[in-house]
């Protein structure tokens, strides 16, 4: 009775001891210092193409409502016969306000860039911004949800509408889903992320 009462009390602290620590990822809401990397199916709509693409980028906060930000795409798409190598990166700050304990506004302005290799026709590049705001919960302790709407401006202009989702596997390490929807350009994202408290 005793070996059973002892196996019972230390499954119990177990299972108290994993409550407590999701209780606490979700308390402290969403993080913003990261690395993460992941893949890309994208269509060009205006000109009636399609790619895919490798990304790179990471967030470290400055403060508690105040960070910095930088991604990098570099992918190819088919235009008839012909493949173009399309890269582009952001680098910028964001302010996030934090509206309950689980969720924040953010607030994002970005340098953005583009360049295109055509190969034999050429290559060009160009500069502009993006501006952002959305919405980050922590509907779950291990889930995020993440929406919000970006405008991008280099050579052309888009608005879109963005929304994902973070799953965390534990403080550490989380799965990355993501699409959106623009203008000019829809794209579909998977990736991983590894948090930095």
């Amino acid at each position: 009775m005793k070996i059973r009462n002892s196996a019972v009390g230390k499954a119990a602290g177990i299972l108290a001891g994993v409550l407590m620590a999701n209780a606490a990822m979700a308390a402290d809401g969403p993080q913003y210092t990261y690395v993460e990397a992941g893949y890309s199916w994208i269509d060009y709509d205006d000109v009636n193409a399609d790619g895919d693409a490798l990304n790179i980028g990471g967030s470290l906060a400055v403060t508690d409502m105040f960070h910095l930000f930088a991604g990098y795409q570099d992918g190819e798409i088919e235009i008839g016969n012909f493949d173009v190598d399309v890269s582009t990166m952001q680098l910028g700050g964001g302010m996030n306000i934090e509206l309950s304990p689980t969720v924040d506004l953010v607030a994002t302005a970005a340098w953005a860039r583009a360049d295109l290799d055509a190969n034999a026709f050429g290559s060009d590049n160009e500069d502009g911004y993006a501006l952002g705001v959305g919405v980050r919960a922590m509907v779950m302790p291990q889930l995020e949800l993440n929406g919000g709407v970006s405008y991008v401006d280099i050579s052309d202009d888009d608005t879109a509408l963005t929304v994902g989702a973070v799953y965390s596997f534990n403080e550490m390490f989380a799965l990355t889903a993501g699409a959106s929807f623009g203008d000019n350009v829809t794209s579909y994202g998977i990736g991983g992320r590894i948090y930095f408290q």
